[in-house]
């Protein structure tokens, strides 16, 4: 990938990186995470003729802090800027976990921007309750604890950890300690997915909807990404992951990427856009 780039935003700044020629995938993480969850994924994403952009959410990483709202509606627009710093083709955009809900949010707002979405473990519904909610919704309201328990939780969500999690758990122990870096992670966690549930039947482009086998945020899997798949506005396939949890792309790589090479090429077929 490129060195760190930056984009100004009504707001903030957005950190993020490129590399590789081909059509667009913007991959974008979730909360409390960086784009080097991307690594692995990238770099087979790259070897199969793609060109990625990996974003940093607003507040997190090297993206600035301070920001006046941190919805999904605007990491929606954040993501949508990217692609129009880019690339003046429809890209795909690959969202983990809260990106997703902005990448379907992105899709219904401007069609002709997204030329697909790639949805990795993400909360497109609004919030029902579950035990992952529950616990979300409790480091929320601990200002002086939610970082310390965030690092405790966010090592239970992968059922296999990839080569790098020690080094990626350090990473990301360092960034959330800066100051400010919490508040936007406690802000998207108390936020709900009710704009893009909204949005579901709008997001008309082709999807690749990916879940773990072992998430454990879900009873069924399965059933959950393909009542997801059921209810987005376009064709849909569901990739279910075998041995991964709430990180797929991270988990396997390279099952999703083989899959996520495919699905940008063909959705670009479709767009008119890219090779």
């Amino acid at each position: 990938m490129s060195g760190t780039q930056f984009l100004e935003r009504p707001g903030g700044t957005l950190a993020y990186s490129v590399a590789g020629e081909g059509p667009l995938v913007v991959c974008s993480p979730g909360i409390g995470d960086l784009r080097s969850t991307f690594t692995d994924l990238t770099r087979l994403l790259l070897a199969g003729g793609l060109r990625v952009a990996a974003v940093e959410l607003r507040g997190h990483g090297q993206s600035s802090t301070n920001w006046p709202s941190y919805t999904a509606n605007d990491v929606a627009d954040d993501l949508l800027a990217v692609c129009r710093a880019l690339d003046d083709q429809p890209a795909v955009l690959l969202g983990s976990d809260y990106s997703g809900a902005a990448a379907v949010i992105a899709a219904a707002k401007a069609p002709d921007a997204v030329a697909g979405i790639v949805l990795s473990r993400s909360f497109v519904k609004a919030p029902s309750y579950d035990p992952l909610e529950r616990t979300m919704t409790s480091l929320a309201m601990l200002p002086g604890l939610g970082r310390t328990l965030w690092m405790s939780y966010w090592p239970t969500l992968f059922a296999t950890k990839p080569a790098n999690f020690e080094q990626r758990r350090r990473e990301l122990a360092v960034s959330l300690a800066e100051p400010g870096r919490f508040d936007p992670v406690r802000e998207m966690i108390k936020s709900d997915h009710t704009a893009a549930e909204r949005a579901l039947p709008d997001a008309g482009c082709p999807a690749l909807v990916v879940i773990g086998d072992r998430d454990p945020d879900c009873p069924d899997p399965a059933a959950e990404a393909c009542l997801t798949a059921d209810r987005l506005g376009g064709p849909a396939t569901v990739l279910v992951v075998p041995d991964a949890g709430h990180y797929p792309h991270a988990e396997d790589p390279e099952r999703v990427a083989l899959e996520v090479v495919a699905f940008v090429r063909d959705s670009c077929r479709l767009s008119g856009s890219g090779d």
